[in-house]
C-alpha cells in the first residue's frame, strides 16, 4: 500500500461510521483504520476494502490520525495491520439501543445547549 519511493508521509487513520452489509438492511457500526498520505486516500481506500468485502452502504461520520497505539483490543490488532499496510475494519453489533431510532439519535446530536439562554437578558 505505501510506496517506498514516495515522500508522502504516511499516517495511521481511524474512520468512524456505520455500513450495511445489505442495503436497506440493519447498519453496524465501524471503525476502520489504515495507512494513508491524507483524508481523501484514506476514504476513497476504506470504501474500495469494504466493497470487496461485500458491504453494500457505509456511511462516515469521522476522520482522524492517532498519534499513538491503542492499548485495548480489537483496536491494537487493528493499529499494528494498519501499519504493516492491511486495512483493518472493526465492526460492532451491538448498534443502537433497543427501540431507540436512528432519526431520534440525530435529532438528540442537534440539540443546542445554548437554547435555554435565547431569551435572557443582561441584568434581568
Amino acid at each position: 500500500m505505501h510506496d517506498p519511493d514516495s515522500d508522502a508521509p504516511q499516517g495511521i487513520f481511524i474512520i468512524i461510521g456505520r455500513v450495511w452489509p445489505v442495503k436497506d438492511g440493519p447498519e453496524a457500526p465501524v471503525h476502520i483504520l489504515l495507512a494513508a498520505p491524507d483524508d481523501d486516500s484514506a476514504i476513497r481506500t476504506a470504501l474500495n476494502a469494504l466493497a470487496e468485502r461485500g458491504y453494500e452502504e457505509a456511511e462516515f461520520d469521522q476522520i482522524g490520525t492517532l498519534v499513538d497505539a491503542p492499548d485495548e483490543e480489537p483496536h491494537a490488532s487493528a493499529y499494528q495491520g494498519a501499519c504493516e499496510g492491511e486495512v483493518a475494519i472493526v465492526t460492532f453489533a451491538e448498534g443502537l439501543e433497543e427501540g431507540e431510532s436512528r432519526q431520534q439519535k440525530e435529532e438528540d446530536e442537534e440539540w443546542d445547549p445554548f437554547s435555554v439562554l435565547k431569551d435572557w437578558k443582561p441584568g434581568g
